[in-house]
């Protein structure tokens, strides 16, 4: 049985399309001073049955995907005194001009539509604009890093635990002790549960954001990619649901 339950959560979230487990290097070529990123999963049955949700053509076999990956403010940034939360409000936009869509392949493009929310407008476009282009970032390079990030999280043992719950309540402790357990990582704020009130008045769990060594996000999610985030942005009570399809 036991079994049974393992590979219909793989079937679940795996996606059909192959991704190198390895991209090239992220590295910044503009405004690199900054100290972690965060890689923000989202919990795609509680993150599409909150808001406005997720339009018509969203696939439903993946139980977490790609939100993002965010870069911390710079520093350059902080010593002008830009608060962070106008950072997190407007991202990129602090350091220039809006950029134009990305130029993906075709691969690269059914990946993300199999594993981010589809939103609209395109979620895709959005994380470019405010999260990669002004880091001088190849789109192609972040998108393939950060979509390689999600599939080694759906290959983990957290994802496991989190597969076997779908569908009941949890306790945010139950959560955290586990991913403490699995990742070897005690650091305060590794992992942050972001959760918000769905349809149906519940409160779910809509998305996990990992802070992330930029030098060691290669180790994901062994303990050394990890960093302690100096901002508390965890919003889970207690207990919420986990949400599935």
């Amino acid at each position: 049985m036991t079994r049974k339950i393992l590979v219909l959560v793989l079937l679940l979230v795996a996606g059909c399309t192959v991704r190198n487990p390895h991209p090239a290097a992220l590295t910044p070529t503009a405004h690199g001073d900054f100290a972690h990123n965060t890689l923000a999963l989202t919990w795609q049955p509680g993150f599409c049955s909150t808001g406005s949700g997720c339009t018509a053509d969203q696939p439903r076999r993946a139980l977490v995907g790609l939100h993002g990956l965010w870069a911390s403010e710079p520093h350059t940034l902080e010593a002008q005194g830009v608060a962070v939360e106008r950072w997190w409000r407007e991202g990129c936009r602090l350091l220039g001009p809006d950029s134009g869509p990305p130029v993906l392949d075709n691969a690269l493009s059914q990946t993300l539509a199999e594993i981010m929310p589809h939103t609209a407008p395109s979620l895709v476009v959005h994380e470019w604009v405010k999260h990669g282009a002004c880091f001088g970032y190849d789109p192609r390079i972040f998108f393939a890093k950060a979509s390689a990030l999600q599939a080694r999280f759906v290959r983990s043992p957290m994802m496991e635990f989190l597969g076997q719950r779908a569908g009941t309540v949890v306790t945010r402790e139950e959560v955290l002790s586990f991913f403490r357990q699995a990742s070897g990582s005690d650091l305060p704020r590794a992992l942050q549960l972001r959760c918000e009130t769905d349809h149906d008045k519940r409160v779910v769990l809509t998305q996990l954001w990992f802070t992330l060594d930029p030098d060691k996000m290669g180790a994901f999610p062994s303990s050394s990619s990890y960093l302690s985030s100096p901002h508390m942005q965890d919003n889970c009570p207690a207990q919420f649901w986990l949400r599935r399809w």
